[in-house]
């Protein structure tokens, strides 16, 4: 068919083509690359979480982000948005809930943890069509808002969005009266991320296109992952997400003291109450080279709950050398099993 459409340019004519993304890259001649990796971006040292955003209710993407919860669910930070509470309650709702997650996910960006932001899986419609376009606006300008409040810097940041098929036939009805809207990866760049251009460098998987954000943008330079809702088959985004993940370091207690037992050495186990105590311990034992234990008192668990197991947790993931996380002084069986309750919420929320 190119050799055709080549031909028939040399004669003259002109064609309007609306074709899958291989059509230009087989037109220009473009050779092939293998998917980009962070290494391959200078990235790969850098000690910061990545962003993961999905919005679309295609039934191929639902797949894809129960096989990311699958493979990825140890070490992931999922945050489900209330759908029902951005589109159907009040405005206080809604705004509590847009807060909520903004407020969770610089938290755990901000302790170097992978965090998911992810519309809840139930789909609710209007009883017309006009009100189910209502409710994908609601949706997306929320999603938009989200990530517009984050305000830490994401290692790479994913976009996976869309709308349902019956949503994109009435967004195709509604633009022609001038009506915008629709959940769209561009939505996020454009109006979250402040981006008016950005590099294309390749693809983080066949057909999944990564561009690096403008430097006017309000994360200059970061990766942008552009997954669209119909591609990959469904381990495609958990595919995705492991190559881009930071890996889980989190030392062990018994081997921590075991080690100190050989080498003839002792192990300061410091109380923290917040993410500052946290990353000034962290910091302290990286300058010395030594291993520490974050410690975690009965009454700063309940003050601090899993925001601050997971600040404890994701930062002795993340440093350069052994740390622990201790419940320090727990009076009763039931404390502790309490204790074990919020690591647990805190490791798989």
């Amino acid at each position: 068919m190119l050799l055709c459409i080549e031909q028939a340019e040399l004669r003259g004519k002109s064609f309007l083509c609306r074709t899958a993304a291989s059509f230009v890259s087989t037109r220009i001649g473009i050779i092939p690359k293998a998917p980009i990796l962070p290494k391959d971006l200078g990235i790969n040292k850098e000690r910061k979480g990545g962003l993961i955003v999905v919005g679309s209710y295609v039934p191929k993407t639902t797949k894809q982000v129960e096989e990311l919860k699958l493979q990825c669910g140890h070490f992931l930070k999922k945050l489900e948005v209330s759908v029902d509470k951005l589109a159907m309650k009040s405005l206080e709702e809604r705004e509590e809930e847009i807060n909520r997650v903004a407020e969770m996910a610089n938290l755990f960006l901000g302790a170097s943890k992978e965090t998911l932001i992810m519309t809840s899986r139930e789909l609710i419609t209007g009883k017309t069509a006009c009100e189910s376009l209502e409710i994908n606006f609601k949706v997306s300008s929320a999603l938009v808002e989200i990530v517009r409040q984050i305000s830490t810097r994401p290692r790479y940041i994913l976009a996976k969005a869309g709308c349902t098929r019956k949503c994109q036939f009435l967004l195709a009805f509604f633009v022609a009266q001038r009506v915008v809207g629709g959940i769209t990866s561009s939505d996020l760049a454009t109006k979250a991320l402040e981006a008016k251009c950005a590099k294309v460098v390749g693809q983080a998987l066949a057909g999944i296109p990564l561009w690096q954000l403008g430097p006017e943008s309000r994360h200059p330079g970061v990766p942008y992952i552009v997954f669209p809702g119909n591609v990959g088959d469904s381990k495609a985004l958990a595919d995705v997400v492991k190559s881009w993940a930071l890996p889980s370091r989190l030392s062990s207690t018994k081997e921590l003291l075991l080690n100190a037992e050989r080498g003839g050495y002792a192990v300061g186990a410091f109380n923290v109450y917040n993410m500052e105590g946290a990353e000034a311990v962290v910091a302290a034992a990286e300058e010395e080279n030594s291993p520490a234990i974050l410690q975690i008192h009965p009454s700063a668990l309940k003050q601090g709950g899993i925001p601050l197991v997971a600040c404890c947790v994701s930062a002795a993931e993340q440093a350069n050398v052994p740390i622990t996380v201790h419940f320090e002084h727990g009076t009763s069986k039931q404390e502790l099993v309490e204790a074990l309750d919020l690591v647990s919420a805190a490791c798989y929320l």
